[in-house]
Parts: structure tokens; sequence; C-alpha cells
């Protein structure tokens, strides 16, 4: 993957009140890469697994990256 022009390394969203500072873009230890997409809804204290799709991982505190595909 190539980037062709800079974008920001970071986003702030907020989590149970609080803003939470997230990387914009993540890599796996193979080597795959995925991109923050929103916060995750929080249900009764804990995350609700049907809000996320299939090239989805979700990481603490409850922010929700999903898969860059390449073209």
């Amino acid at each position: 993957m190539y980037v062709t022009e800079k974008i920001e390394e970071t986003v702030i969203v907020v989590i149970k009140g609080k803003p939470v500072e997230a990387q914009r873009f993540i890599t796996n230890r193979e080597g795959v890469t995925y991109q923050f997409d929103r916060p995750a809804v929080q249900v009764r204290h804990s995350f609700c697994l049907d809000q996320m799709r299939e090239d989805e991982v979700i990481l603490s505190p409850g922010l929700i990256y999903r898969l860059v595909k390449e073209n």
C-alpha cells in the first residue's frame, strides 16, 4: 500500500464520556492493516458483538477497526 498524501495519524473519539486517542491505522503481526472505523456500542457494561462485521476487530477500550483491502 502506498500513501500519496499525509493523513492524520490519530483520531479522538469519546468512550464512556472520556476522550480517547486512537491510531487511524494499525498493523497486526502478520502485516495486515486495519483502519479505525468507529467506537463500539456498549450494552450493559460490555460490547455487543452483533455490531461487528467479519472484516473488523475490536480493541480495548472499545475501538472498532476495519480491514484495509488492497486494490
